[in-house]
């Protein structure tokens, strides 16, 4: 490369840290100490107690509390994860051998979008997991951006660390750990696939060892109800399809709740269709009546009516499936799934308990304001954004550097990751699937930083 063109690369390269650093300092500026809801304030709590009073992962919590015996409150956990959020951005070009100023002129672009203006500042475990997982597969991209040198172990071992981290932050993101441990033995395969498949497992069994040490560690040791948020979760999965198999055929008998409890499966039948929503499971509990017959049937009564709609009526079930990720996948209503949060809103004894006020200030209403602007856009729709994310896995594909597999395999990741709640979802809100958007943010920008389809 000519003196003229080095120039120009380095000159674009040091425009884009500058943006991202602006970016990153405006989003802080804006948005400290951060945005909490009902689920945040319960974990931060939890955090700095050290009970368990929720179904969120202990992981969560626990990561909370830790940051807020450093610093009081949430302003480190929001630090955190944008610093990690756009330290990721500002790492990919050194992944590439050139920087295009069309990646400057992307990134001014990018960065003004909610997702990374206002959702890096929202302490939600969905958002400090899709961050987790894209600094990940960053310090992977380095672990193997040259086939001709040994590995560099602190990435991979970094790396392991994050994808562990995002497996306890949410569970279907252990899925993530697949495309990134084929990414490894793809992007190694010159010396020999045998070689760089050996790697992948070694990397993978270290993200399974980090994965249980992390969460022994986050267990609580203090008093509090048990660790039994798998069973809740999945108790309340299988609820949801049962009164939405009601619902969609009615009059549908429901044997094993009618057994242990005939009121229960007949006030189920009869209010099934005004229960049901797609759009999320809220509607059955806000029903008190339904609520306290269904405290009468056990875990495993409901877990047996759900595995018999499953087996016999599987078109049902799927049917069922369908319009609930229907909802989540196209966020049909916006604004009736959660797109966003300002402010802090928890329950009163709790925020008592942790000297925290309520909040929604002038500045949070300007923010979510700004915020609106993008609603009813392709540039809040999971659509778009999985759309763009097929597009550049594909043109990474073509080129297939080292450091592109990695990337590629973000993209897969994502879009597998969204396709998994076509299985768990129960609800639309937007953030469940915000790694999607940041993924295929993330993958403009680094296409944009050279987006020559040949191989360096």
């Amino acid at each position: 490369m000519s003196a003229a063109p080095r120039a120009s690369g380095l000159a674009a390269r040091g425009a884009l840290w500058l943006i991202l650093l602006g970016a990153l300092a405006f989003m802080l500026r804006l948005n400290l100490p951060g945005h909490l809801t009902v689920d945040s304030v319960l974990a931060l709590h939890e955090g700095r107690f050290g009970v368990r009073t929720t179904w969120n992962p202990t992981f969560f919590g626990w990561l909370l509390g830790l940051l807020d015996r450093i610093h009081t409150g949430t302003a480190l956990a929001v630090g955190l994860v944008g610093v990690l959020l756009f330290g990721s951005w500002a790492l990919l070009p050194a992944l590439r051998p050139r920087t295009s100023w069309l990646a400057p002129l992307v990134a001014l672009g990018l960065v003004a979008l909610p997702q990374a203006m206002i959702y890096p500042a929202i302490v939600w475990k969905d958002v400090q997991f899709a961050v987790a997982a894209v600094a990940g597969f960053t310090l992977l991209a380095f672990g193997v951006r040259d086939p001709h040198r040994g590995a560099p172990w602190i990435s991979l071992v970094l790396a392991a660390l994050l994808f562990a981290a995002a497996g306890l932050l949410r569970q279907n993101g252990l899925i993530l750990a697949l495309p990134a441990a084929l990414a490894i033995a793809w992007a190694r395969s010159g010396g020999g696939w045998l070689r760089s498949s050996g790697l992948a497992a070694a990397w993978l069994v270290a993200v399974a060892g980090l994965t249980l040490l992390l969460s022994a560690v986050a267990q609580p040791q203090g008093a509090g109800a048990p660790d039994d948020a798998g069973g809740k979760g999945l108790r309340i999965l299988g609820t949801y399809d049962i009164v939405a198999a009601s619902a969609l055929q009615p009059g549908r008998p429901t044997p094993h709740i009618d057994r242990e409890s005939p009121t229960a499966g007949a006030y189920l039948r009869q209010q099934a269709q005004a229960l049901y929503s797609p759009e999320r499971v809220d509607t059955i509990s806000q029903d008190p009546a339904m609520s306290a017959y269904l405290k009468t049937v056990s875990r495993e009564t409901i877990r047996a009516e759900w595995l018999d709609l499953i087996r016999h009526q599987p078109g049902l079930y799927l049917r069922i499936r369908a319009l609930a990720f229907a909802q989540v996948v196209g966020t049909p209503v916006i604004d009736r799934c959660l797109p966003l949060t300002i402010g802090v809103d928890g329950p009163a004894e709790t925020l008592k308990a942790l000297d925290m006020p309520a909040r929604r200030t002038l500045n949070d209403r300007k923010i979510y304001n700004y915020a609106t602007w993008f609603m009813d856009t392709p540039a809040l729709s999971h659509l778009a954004f999985a759309a763009l994310a097929l597009v550049v896995g594909v043109a990474l594909l073509v080129r297939r550097d080292p450091a592109d597999l990695v990337i590629a395999g973000l993209m897969a990741g994502a879009l597998g990751f969204a396709a998994s709640f076509f299985v768990i979802s129960i609800a639309c809100d937007y953030r469940y699937l915000y790694l999607l958007d940041l993924a295929a943010i993330t993958g403009v920008l680094y296409l944009a930083l050279d987006p020559r389809l040949k191989r360096a």
